[in-house]
């Protein structure tokens, strides 16, 4: 059989027609080989059309599975399909069909770079060939041999997407020291192009190169239309753009002072006066050079005489506003490289799990090194038990999740025990958390934190605090211009991003921690004081700069509690559609509200056996917005606001107010693990991970962690600065307590393995799923199918009430997978009490 399948392909391939041929099983292996073969082949350098085995038509294989490759094509018509493994016994055509029809493709007049991207799980293939030719034009291009600047059809400059992620870059080292401009075109013609801010015919780009021999690099975001320059020489020291600049010769101060003309810099002793200096989209900055090799020294900024401290510190001395002269991204991780990041194919693949650095580890029960507990490094250690049971990472590996978001690690004020949400300097790992005092040994710790989780498979996302300070004094000597006039945050000193070097700042500070401590993400406290558009910028710059990455950030679409003149412009659920294309979710709120009830009253909403089921429901296919368009909602608060199910990160229970169980036992729930309490606590994370979205699950839930002590429920109301006996994670609950971390772990588990639990798209959730209310209970039907949207392979049940609920499955043989015990495989469709219950189609 597969032989009469190959020479049938042959044999179509070479002629006018096509037909299906499927006779052949699909690969369950990983591919050796993957060829393009069409005909174009001999226009790449193959001896003929239709090569199976062309070496210049091979495709590479790239960390998340999928295959790719970039060939300069000709114009003109040409057709092809993938071949496997060097000949045509197994090959794809077009929708992914095994020994399907040819795939067409048609390059624009002149040729064009065109990549191809294949999906070794669907089977798809895709290339760019029907996109216009994208060229970084500028005033550079003769430098690098073009006939001219400016121009649209130098080959040089054009860009290329090789992992067809819709982001392309150009790079290039021949480009001298200097300021110059460049703009993107499209189709080779000015007809279409963009400039600042993703703007269509938008103003030129500035940027300067650093010295000859720097790596520029050009990004263009095709889905979004924004732009990134990036230009380092080696060391990427150099984009910092303010702060110290640390060379072995000499290093660059420079300081945002709007207010005053008087700014120095003392370093060993001598101060040095800062004078007026202009930097591309910065303003108001003052700049001096002192010369030698200044590493590890401390230095201080002062304004009007006042010491002040260096907003874009690298490091600190503890407890002072000096700062200390570091070049961050020439420290290494032990053993000189970066792992691999984790894959992350969709962001909605994700299971996020929050931890404090401080109370995950510092008890001893944790069994990690009494000199690691409560650090960075504490994080990371494997091999730590608790009466054979693991803890750690090793425990979250166990456990399945795929990043843990990490609570505030850059400098606050504060002293631990505190989770830190009073940040200091913005760019600088907390000390507290530190075993080591040397500057470079403090960097690397965090950046040997970073590589562990990801050699572990566990990505890292930090929570950024940057809607406020620690205090006013933090930078109102330099300026009052960091703050609102009027408090956002509850806080006093509310940060005004709407100041655009306010918002330069934490764009450089986002940055600083992608670039130079390889993090994967950001979780925005307070994200609704900012200002709707600069958070849309910093994600567009972000995932175009360091496109690949798949970069998580969202954050809490709310503020203070403070009334805001300026709310219909900051982040609100309303908002959220326009931030779809730059990948930017928030907290589902109202999502947690309804499962949970009120986040310290002793009342409880759906998971209680009361509640808004129609809530539920909708919760359950991601809140998604009533239409499919990237347009704000008129109404700020709206629940509907997902544009993409990414943007809902779906949660019972977080840092803030009563952790899950003790909301549980203080609404009167009893019986522990194996009681009512424990059959609540399954129930209200089994519908968070079994919704469309993002999950995130809060520390120690996973084994009925509690706050609780002597009966103190209302310190754990607000634990932020309470003792250990409050706050560390007590390891031993995982034991007393392990029907409950077997239930979330076989939860994960289910999540992972059934596709239809995370969909990628506003189309898949619309028509992929529906969810229906009979009396309380909530049925999510769910199809992974997009040509077959109403075929649906899972079925989940929520129900609250107080005795079982037989559920009517579509039609096709059905195996339950899930109950209120965690896993199982039954052919009944009894729905358990206050139980999610899962069924699967064989």
């Amino acid at each position: 059989m597969r032989r009469a399948a190959a020479l049938g392909v042959s044999a179509v391939l070479l002629g006018a027609g096509t037909v299906s041929l499927s006779s052949f099983p699909a690969s369950a292996a990983t591919p050796s080989a993957v060829t393009l073969a069409g005909t174009f082949d001999s226009e790449i350098g193959c001896s003929a059309d239709w090569q199976p085995d062309c070496p210049q038509a091979q495709m590479s294989p790239r960390a998340d599975g999928t295959w790719t490759a970039s060939f300069n094509v000709p114009g003109g018509s040409y057709s092809y399909k993938i071949a496997i493994n060097d000949n045509w016994t197994e090959n794809y055509g077009a929708g992914g069909v095994a020994g399907g029809p040819n795939i067409s493709m048609t390059v624009p007049s002149g040729g064009e770079v065109v990549d191809f991207v294949y999906d070794p799980n669907t089977h798809l293939v895709t290339d760019d060939s029907a996109r216009p030719a994208v060229t970084a034009a500028g005033d550079y291009q003769s430098e690098l041999g073009c006939s001219a600047d400016w121009s649209v059809t130098c080959a040089t400059t054009r860009m290329t997407d090789p992992d067809g992620d819709g982001v392309y870059t150009y790079s290039t080292t021949a480009i001298p020291a200097g300021r110059w401009n460049t703009k993107v075109t499209l189709g080779q013609s000015w007809t279409v192009n963009y400039g600042a801010g993703g703007t269509a015919n938008g103003a030129d780009i500035a940027f300067d190169v650093p010295s000859a021999g720097a790596t520029t690099t050009f990004s263009y975001n095709s889905a979004t239309h924004w732009i990134t320059v990036v230009s380092n020489g080696g060391s990427t020291s150099s984009l910092n753009t303010l702060g110290a600049l640390y060379t072995p010769t000499g290093t660059t101060f420079r300081l945002w002072s709007p207010d005053s003309s008087d700014v120095s810099v003392s370093v060993g002793g001598t101060s040095h006066p800062l004078s007026p200096t202009a930097l591309s989209g910065y303003t108001n900055v003052y700049q001096t050079v002192v010369s030698g090799d200044l590493k590890d020294q401390t230095y201080q900024f002062h304004v009007g005489g006042v010491a002040v401290p260096d907003p874009y510190a690298q490091m600190t001395t503890p407890g002072t506003t000096q700062g200390v002269v570091v070049d961050t991204a020439a420290v290494t991780p032990t053993g000189g490289s970066w792992a691999a990041r984790p894959a992350l194919t969709n962001r909605e693949d994700a299971v996020v799990y929050e931890l404090s650095v401080h109370d995950f580890t510092i008890d001893a029960s944790s069994d990690v090194d009494a000199a690691k507990r409560g650090k960075f490094l504490g994080l990371v250690q494997t091999g730590t038990t608790n009466n054979g049971a693991k803890t750690g990472i090793d425990h979250l590996k166990e456990l399945g999740v795929t990043a843990v978001q990490i609570m505030p690690s850059f400098d606050f004020g504060s002293t631990v025990p505190n989770w830190g949400y009073d940040p200091v300097d913005y760019n600088v790992p907390e000390e507290q958390f530190s075993q080591f005092t040397a500057p470079e040994d403090r960097i690397r710790e965090f950046k040997d934190m970073v590589n562990v989780f990801h050699r572990n498979g566990i990505r890292v996302i930090m929570d950024v605090v940057y809607n406020h300070t620690f205090s006013k004094s933090v930078f109102g000597n330099i300026t009052g211009k960091y703050y609102t006039s009027t408090d956002l945050s509850g806080t006093g000193n509310s940060i005004d991003d709407g100041n655009p070097m306010v918002a330069h700042m934490i764009q450089d500070s986002l940055e600083h921690w992608v670039r130079d401590y390889n993090v994967d993400g950001f979780r925005f406290d307070l994200a609704g004081v900012h200002y709707t558009n600069n958070v849309n910028t910093w994600a567009n710059y972000l995932n175009t700069a360091y496109a690949g990455r798949t970069l998580m950030m969202y954050g809490e679409p709310w503020n203070g509690g403070a009334s805001d003149p300026q709310e219909p412009q900051k982040v609100r659920y309303g908002n959220l559609p326009t931030l779809a294309p730059a990948h930017f979710g928030v907290f589902n709120g109202v999502y947690r509200d309804a499962i949970r009830g009120g986040t310290d009253t002793n009342t409880m909403g759906y998971m209680g056996g009361t509640g808004n089921a129609a809530a539920i429901a909708f919760g359950m296919r991601g809140s998604p917005t009533d239409a499919n368009s990237t347009s704000p909602v008129s109404n700020l608060w709206t629940p509907a606001f997902a544009e993409d199910p990414e943007q809902t990160m779906n949660y019972a229970s977080i840092h803030d107010n009563l952790n899950l169980y003790d909301k549980i036992t203080y609404s009167g729930a009893t019986g522990g693990a194996t009681g009512t309490a424990g059959r609540i606590d399954r129930f209200a994370v089994g519908m968070i991970l079994t919704s469309e979205g993002v999950p995130v699950i809060a520390e120690g839930d996973e084994f009925l962690r509690s706050k609780v002590v002597s009966g103190d429920y209302r310190t754990a109301m607000n634990s932020y600065a309470s003792s250990d006996a409050v706050n560390a994670i007590h390891w031993g609950d995982k034991t007393v307590n392990a029907n409950i971390f077997s239930y979330y772990k076989d939860v994960i588990a289910l999540r992972k393995a059934r596709a239809a639990l995370r969909l990628t798209t506003w189309g898949a959730v619309h028509n992929q799923v529906s969810a229906t209310v009979d009396g309380s209970v909530v049925i999510g039907r769910f199809s992974s199918n997009p040509a077959a949207p109403t075929t649906y392979d899972t079925v989940v049940v929520d129900n609250p009430t107080g005795s079982t609920y037989d559920v009517a499955l579509p039609p096709g043989t059905w195996t339950k997978v899930l109950d209120t015990t965690g896993a199982v495989a039954a052919s009944d469709n009894a729905c358990a009490s206050l139980a999610v219950t899962v069924f699967k189609k064989n």
